[in-house]
């Protein structure tokens, strides 16, 4: 069951909502920039933070079909779409936002799938998700505690077994999710000392992945699972050695 969007649209629109999105876009233009030429979609509730990429070619809002979808959210260029099936092509984005989209999902391995399908070959993809020892998840009074929350390793192993190789963390929201004015302008100051005092109770873990490419070295199915390119370097040696190993053991059993 999704969080319905009205419920989303509400947090947003409240001081504390700004003041979360507005960590959050920090942290994400910090990564990717204005996205100048960039197709940029987004999965879950990506309104919010779609300003940051003022340069990108084009937007896209994908909402998950059991949230719902707003008329202002179908202005911004937003469509409802199935968590496993996109409305796109293959290779047709570049870079591919999830904010309050994976926690929710019935098969998050299958959503990240989808993504792989949809993500161009050298494009990336920036999961915002709850952390499971913040407070933000555990205080329900935010979407961000809806679903199910993430630690930094799970999430890392989560989008390992989906082909993407995790490239970069951050971490955001380190005040309480209190929508108190004495405590947002004091919002500031909790920000930076979470980074360096209590990092792991960040409010939400921010994941930057690249999409991996298996290259198939002799063109078996057994070659695309496990491709030799993609071995650990000690491993491709080992087998260089037992291979002339075996040659001279051949060679040694040969007749004169």
């Amino acid at each position: 069951m999704r969080t319905d969007v009205l419920d989303i649209e509400a947090f947003y629109d409240t001081a504390l909502g700004r003041t979360a999105a507005s960590y959050i876009s920090a942290r994400l233009e910090q990564a990717w920039g204005t996205a100048k030429g960039l197709r940029v979609a987004s999965f879950g509730y990506g309104q919010p933070y779609m300003p940051v990429f003022t340069a990108a070619e084009r937007t896209l809002c994908l909402l998950p079909e059991g949230m719902g979808v707003t008329a202002g959210a179908v202005a911004s260029h937003a469509c409802l779409t199935s968590d496993v099936y996109w409305p796109l092509p293959d290779a047709s984005m570049d870079r591919i936002l999830i904010v309050h989209g994976l926690e929710e999902a019935a098969n998050p391995r299958r959503l990240l799938r989808e993504v792989w399908r949809v993500l161009a070959d050298d494009g990336r993809l920036i999961i915002v998700v709850p952390n499971r020892r913040g407070p933000w998840a555990m205080i329900e009074t935010t979407p961000f505690s809806a679903g199910r929350p993430y630690l930094r390793v799970q999430l890392d192993r989560l989008l390992k077994s989906a082909m993407f190789t995790p490239a970069a963390h951050s971490s955001a929201l380190y005040f309480p999710p209190l929508d108190m004015g004495f405590m947002l302008r004091a919002s500031r100051a909790w920000e930076r000392a979470g980074e360096y005092m209590w990092s792991a109770l960040a409010g939400v873990t921010l994941v930057e992945a690249v999409k991996e490419i298996a290259i198939p070295a002799r063109g078996t199915k057994a070659d695309v699972l496990q491709p030799r390119l993609l071995r650990p370097a000690a491993t491709r040696r080992s087998a260089r050695n037992l291979h002339h190993v075996g040659d001279r053991a051949t060679s040694a059993d040969a007749p004169e």
